[in-house]
């Protein structure tokens, strides 16, 4: 994308104000800078301007990653066999367990959970810590006890193993079966018997508890047990939504459709059904994952100037002068107190598209002269902004327009 520069924009207002760049107040400066804010966000909002739009595969929960710290109830995506691709699963119990011990014999490798683990023979466990690496894979285990199982193993690391050892039940094995102990698939309703307490309860079993109105899985084998106990998790009917925020992802400002593939290079899409919500796109009835095209979201201009050895959080901004006397405002992505808004890795610009450049300038004037009460200068400055910006628009919608067209697939 094509940008321009935060200090161009703010010399070219100051110098119809007939003010000298070099040497405009700080008090003016402040000022200036946030009636440029503000005609930023209208030019930003004015459309869905092919700069500021991006097309995304979305995912309605956070991707599983063995040692991730997940409560009962957290919901997570898996993908992990050909068998249960694309499919969502709810933690039943606190994950990771913790490996209290794990020893080898042979090619036997042993683990001691310090909790029970829940797993049964032919689950697939992920084993994460261990400082002898050979015992950190991702293997099928045969259970020895509530709290003890083996996986087989390479090489012939040194026993016991040392290190913070966790054990992270994969919620699918190679063949498709779940991890009935440590998670259940996610669904929009949950069915089953109601609970009675002479009834003797199996792993997965789903009940129904009238005391709660709500449902609950068998996590440990029991007769008599109530549902709230520890024996059984309860179930949670899941939400299917795109959180407008998302970890490692960018923040959604507007979001203007939803595709079941990418369109950019598959035409043969469908339209999932969605609304939005507080928590975010709710698509009660798409995919496993949707391609969401969105304008990115709106990011005000209120940084001060960049201090060396000022602490910095994630999502600070500051004023930065990059090269010259060209500045640009940078949202900070970690924290740091030392770090210059130059390096990439710890900030991002806040980039302004050339585009907008000649509606920001009049526009910012405009709303000077008005502060200044020469309110007939800022009507005509007004009127030419919205020229400016109107051409551009044109030349969106007129000169280069765009349309979405769908592959209609005929069957004869």
């Amino acid at each position: 994308m094509r940008t321009v520069a935060y200090s161009e924009v703010l010399q070219l207002v100051s110098e119809l104000a007939g003010i000298t760049y070099t040497t405009l107040p700080t008090e003016l400066a402040l000022r200036l800078r946030g009636h440029i804010s503000r005609r930023f966000r209208l030019a930003w909002e004015a459309d869905y301007w092919p700069e500021l739009m991006r097309v995304e595969e979305r995912l309605y929960r956070g991707a599983w990653a063995a040692g991730t710290t997940y409560t009962a109830g957290t919901e997570v995506f898996y993908r992990g066999n050909t068998r249960a691709v694309n499919s969502y699963y709810q933690a039943l119990r606190s994950l990771p367990l913790t490996v209290s011990s794990l020893t080898r014999v042979s090619t036997a490798a042993t683990a001691t959970t310090s909790a029970a683990h829940g797993l049964t023979t032919g689950d697939l466990v992920t084993i994460t810590g261990a400082a002898e690496t050979e015992y950190n894979v991702t293997a099928t285990v045969t259970v020895l006890s509530t709290t003890q199982f083996y996986y087989t193993i390479l090489g012939t690391p040194t026993t016991p193993a040392t290190g913070t050892i966790r054990c992270t039940p994969n919620p699918v094995n190679d063949s498709g079966t779940l991890n009935l102990g440590n998670w259940y698939p996610c669904q929009g309703s949950y069915t089953g018997n109601d609970w009675a307490t002479s009834t003797t309860y199996a792993i997965g079993d789903v009940v129904r508890y009238g005391a709660t109105g709500r449902y609950y899985v068998c996590i440990t084998a029991n007769t008599g047990a109530l549902p709230t106990s520890s024996s059984f998790a309860v179930l949670t009917p899941f939400d299917k939504y795109i959180a407008y925020e998302q970890t490692g992802q960018t923040a959604l400002g507007e979001v203007r459709d939803l595709y079941s593939t990418q369109p950019t290079v598959n035409r043969r899409f469908s339209v999932p059904n969605w609304t939005l919500s507080s928590n975010g796109v709710q698509v009660p009835d798409g995919p496993a994952s949707v391609w969401v095209e969105y304008r990115t979201r709106f990011v005000p201009l209120t940084g001060s100037d960049w201090v060396n050895g000022t602490l910095y959080a994630v999502g600070d901004q500051v004023l930065y002068n990059s090269s010259g006397s060209i500045k640009n405002f940078y949202t900070c992505l970690q924290t740091t107190a030392v770090v210059a808004p130059s390096n990439t890795s710890y900030w991002a610009m806040v980039e302004i598209p050339y585009v907008f450049q000649p509606y920001l300038v009049m526009g910012a004037y405009a709303d000077y002269l008005r502060m200044d009460g020469q309110m007939d200068k800022a009507i005509a400055q007004e009127r030419l902004a919205d020229e400016y910006l109107a051409g551009e628009l044109q030349k969106l919608h007129t000169s280069q327009p765009q349309y979405q067209r769908l592959e209609i697939v005929r069957a004869y």
